[in-house]
């Protein structure tokens, strides 16, 4: 365990030594602002239509509790195309990744370390910045139209503290597989790219067409496919697959 994190903290610390992941993360607090849109016109139409405050609260409640769900994913998967950048991309391009293979590390461990300098901060960022916006969200939004604070519900924990965490953990796992063994290893994070979109604009969807969904169960499911895909991977994955700086 300990050569996985000299692989990840070795990564780590590039990362933070860009500007550009410090503006990531401050693009993930303007993006509450576009929540703070959508509910203030959720409500507004509510109130348009004369609809009693049990109506307001209930919706409320439910938009807050998709949002307790969807920020700790979605943050997560934008902040991993940063660290997912610095994990192989970099590597590649400035050709440590042949002095890196020419380590006692096996293959799997490098894989494995990797995936883990993109998976662990992309989470305490995605989880910390998603934190942030649920306050802001019931602080200027929903406690000044319903006088009360909206707690997640506890599948909502469960999911942003366990669940997630497993998730980003599998899908990093088959884009490092992906970026290593492709040429152009930027093309494997366009995963993360269509990911955080869909959940961006489907959560926009769903929340002002006041539908729920059970956004475990998706999760789930996306792991399943995740660990399969990186099992399958793994039975195949040798040196002479790895397509090196050299080589691209």
């Amino acid at each position: 365990m300990n050569k996985l994190w000299v692989i990840a903290r070795k990564d780590i610390r590039e990362a933070f030594r860009s500007r550009s992941t410090y503006i990531y993360i401050a693009v993930l607090v303007l993006l509450t602002f576009t929540y703070v849109s959508n509910y203030n016109s959720v409500i507004n139409s509510l109130a348009g239509q004369n609809s009693a405050s049990q109506t307001v609260s209930d919706v409320s409640r439910a938009f807050l509790n998709s949002l307790a769900y969807t920020l700790p994913m979605m943050y997560s998967v934008l902040v991993c195309t940063i660290f997912s950048a610095y994990s192989v991309i970099v590597d590649k391009a400035r050709r440590n990744m042949e002095s890196l293979m020419a380590t006692p590390l096996s293959l799997r461990q490098i894989w494995m370390g990797k995936t883990l300098a993109v998976t662990v901060p992309s989470l305490i960022i995605g989880l910390g910045v998603s934190t942030l916006s649920y306050l802001i969200l019931n602080l200027i939004t929903v406690m000044p139209k319903t006088g009360f604070f909206v707690t997640p519900e506890p599948l909502a924990i469960v999911s942003a503290l366990i669940i997630v965490p497993v998730l980003i953990f599998s899908v990093v796992t088959v884009v490092i597989y992906l970026q290593l063994v492709i040429a152009n290893p930027r093309i494997a994070n366009f995963v993360f790219t269509a990911i955080f979109l869909i959940l961006f604009f489907g959560t926009q969807f769903l929340a002002g067409a006041g539908i729920r969904v059970n956004f475990s169960v998706i999760y789930l499911g996306i792991i399943v496919i995740c660990s399969l895909g990186s099992y399958l991977l793994s039975r195949s994955f040798t040196k002479e697959r790895v397509v090196l700086s050299s080589k691209g």
